[in-house]
């Protein structure tokens, strides 16, 4: 068959079971003595995003304007949380006469409102953003917010440039006749020393396994 005719099938028909289907795979050939999980080999490769280069998002900056937004808000409103500025838009809102355009002039509660909309409006992106990366990411991409920025092989500029990328970890398990692909993860993160121990965990599969060994 055709490569688009298996692609539909891979992404349309299976593209809710498909992890499950490897696994039980895995599973029947453990089950019929063919591999053999005492020694598991893992290997992994980075893979670029197609998100913008210059798309970044970083953690840092997100959490200093959220800091600096919220003192702003709490020091001119006197508003602690976001939900109680909201509230407080959805109040001013109802005495408010808006006016718009050139010649006409805007109130005190219209320029107020505008203000703080303004103000809660950067404080919701920057609670998203931070939300978008977890604990453990420091940055992430506006056009593929699952991505995230780690140097490359590939640096046409030669000079550490980060790109958005995905950490892709492949486990290998001994068989009868050779190697068997037996746990595929995906990482958000570059994989060093301190986020490896966590990242085993998302090879469920391997990991109970190794665990049960």
């Amino acid at each position: 068959p055709d490569h688009s005719t298996l692609a539909r099938f891979r992404t349309g028909r299976c593209s809710g079971i498909i992890e499950d289907l490897f696994y039980q795979f895995v599973r029947k050939l453990e089950e019929m003595g063919e591999v053999d999980h005492r020694t598991v080999f893992i290997d992994g490769t980075k893979l670029e995003s197609c998100a913008g280069r210059y798309t970044f998002v970083w953690r840092g900056t997100a959490e200093k304007q959220l800091a600096k937004v919220k003192t702003q808000v709490a020091k001119e409103f006197g508003f602690h949380t976001l939900a109680e500025a909201q509230g407080h838009l959805e109040e001013l809102k109802r005495g408010i006469e808006f006016v718009h355009g050139t010649g006409r002039r805007k109130s005190e509660g219209q320029k107020q409102w505008e203000q703080l909309a303004k103000f809660c409006a950067r404080w919701a992106k920057y609670e998203e953003q931070l939300k978008i990366m977890g604990e453990g990411r420091n940055s992430c991409s506006k056009t593929d917010p699952d991505a995230t920025f780690m140097r490359l092989k590939e640096d046409h500029m030669r000079n550490g440039q980060l790109k958005p990328a995905y950490n892709m970890q492949v486990a290998f398990a001994t068989t009868v006749i050779g190697m068997l692909v037996s746990g595929i993860g995906l990482c958000a993160l570059q994989l060093n020393q301190r986020y490896y121990a966590g990242y085993l965990n998302d090879l469920e599969f391997l990991t109970s396994k190794i665990t049960a060994l």
